[in-house]
């Protein structure tokens, strides 16, 4: 029954984030009684879990054949893989703002129920909805905003904020800044609300927001704050499984709910699985023979190429987007080195090492500065392959100088997506342009 409820839930949210404006501003919430409804509505796995992964299938961490992306029928799909996204491509904004949407009914409908839950109740509440609200925001920024710069000209164009359930008032798009504001605003007001732990993984805790914080900080260049949040993280939950000891003969070598996950989400992406996805060669070739996730994340396809198989998820039809403790720790220790903390980053880098490499085959963690956040950053990216984080890593990069350019060679075309482009931040589908009148993002 509750399976039904929360499909029935969905299909709702659904229709009321597609049509726009099909649906009353208060329909639904009538039915809507009790603490357990609203956190039934949060616990909706379709929707609060299932996080985009498109950055993932735009960056260079993986390509398809020919073949395949011939195939294909899904036309978005095909588009974002070569970054030719259209207006009619609409790239999961109707799926964050549907997360938006529950998070607004949720934060809305519990400050009139009667009667009023308990405080320790209404803070866990609270804080899940402005978690999600505030992960979506920074989701749809990824995607659909120019990369920013902390400290930088705040002033260009952001995504619309909404923060009404109400299905008829406009949101225009707020500024760059005020965006981020917003975001941070949320997930600070979480933070402070939600317990520091839960029994399921799948909810937020005030761990997993201050990871969330970390993360968003880290990808705008705000490397003092997302210094400050990891640390706080890493205080109270810094396990790291030792991956000698995880059997690499097995399909799936992973659990889902390992000691390392802070928060589970995950999705899907159309070319990343692994009958179509096939591992960049040149990132394949920097894991060493000493380094066991060379035979723990990748496999040997039929057709010969190496695939993806490392997911947290338990599967490989799903990739884990959540926070982790080896990325915070991976952020923390960058973040060290560039705000001038190199003891930190030593202390720090060993024990990461040692989790992830045979006795004699560990990087040294003795190097200077610069040595050690080019070896950071090159365990960064073996680190996180497939997590939804190389393409906000390329766009805060290019900002800062790397000229990252990234390629597909397809149907005997090359397709080139230049540092810093116009393309970096997808158009806004045309619906929404229709339906609000926000500005689209220019090309």
């Amino acid at each position: 029954m509750i399976r039904i409820i929360y499909l029935l839930l969905a299909s709702l949210a659904c229709a009321a984030c597609s049509n726009y404006l099909d649906m009353k501003p208060d329909a639904g919430l009538s039915t809507i009684e009790t603490p357990a409804d609203l956190r039934a509505l949060l616990d909706n796995e379709f929707v609060m879990s299932v996080q985009t992964i498109a950055g993932e299938e735009m960056a260079d961490n993986y390509f398809t054949l020919d073949q395949t992306w011939n195939a294909s029928t899904i036309e978005n799909v095909r588009n974002r893989y070569i970054w030719q996204i259209t207006e009619n491509d609409g790239v999961d904004w109707i799926g964050m703002y549907e997360e938006i949407y529950y998070a607004n009914v949720v934060l809305e409908r519990l400050e009139s129920l009667r009667p009023a839950p308990d405080v320790e109740s209404y803070n866990e509440i609270r804080g899940a909805a402005l978690y999600y609200r505030g992960l979506a925001f920074s989701e749809l920024l990824l995607l659909y905003a120019m990369p920013y710069r902390h400290g930088a000209d705040g002033s260009g164009l952001g995504v619309p904020l909404r923060i009404s359930a109400d299905l008829n008032q406009f949101f225009p798009r707020a500024s760059i800044s005020e965006s981020y504001d917003r975001v941070f605003a949320d997930l600070e007001e979480a933070a402070a609300l939600l317990p520091i732990t839960t029994a399921a993984l799948t909810r937020p805790s005030r761990l997993a927001a201050w990871g969330m914080m970390a993360r968003v900080a880290f990808d705008i260049g705000d490397y003092e704050r997302a210094f400050r949040l990891s640390e706080q993280l890493l205080q109270h939950k810094s396990d790291l499984m030792d991956y000698g000891q995880v059997n690499p003969a097995v399909a799936v070598p992973f659990q889902a709910l390992n000691s390392e996950v802070v928060h589970l989400t995950y999705r899907g992406g159309g070319f990343l699985a692994q009958s179509r996805g096939i591992v960049d060669p040149e990132l394949y070739a920097s894991y060493s023979e000493g380094d066991y996730r060379k035979s723990l994340f990748f496999a040997l396809h039929a057709n010969g190429h190496r695939v993806f198989r490392g997911s947290y998820t338990e599967t490989n039809l799903m990739q884990f987007t959540g926070i982790s403790t080896a990325e915070m720790l991976l952020t923390h220790m960058e973040a060290a080195l560039r705000t001038g903390r190199l003891a930190e980053a030593r202390m720090r880098l060993p024990d990461f090492l040692q989790a992830r490499y045979a006795p004699n085959a560990q990087p040294s963690s003795n190097g200077e500065a610069a040595e050690l956040l080019a070896l950071v950053q090159a365990e960064r990216r073996k680190e996180l392959i497939f997590r939804n984080r190389r393409w906000a890593d390329i766009r805060r990069l290019n900002l800062e100088g790397a000229n990252i350019s990234l390629t597909r060679e397809l149907n005997g075309q090359r397709y080139l997506l230049e540092p810093n482009s116009l393309r970096y931040a997808l158009l806004i589908p045309l619906e929404a342009i229709r339906y609000s009148g926000i500005a689209q993002n220019p090309r």
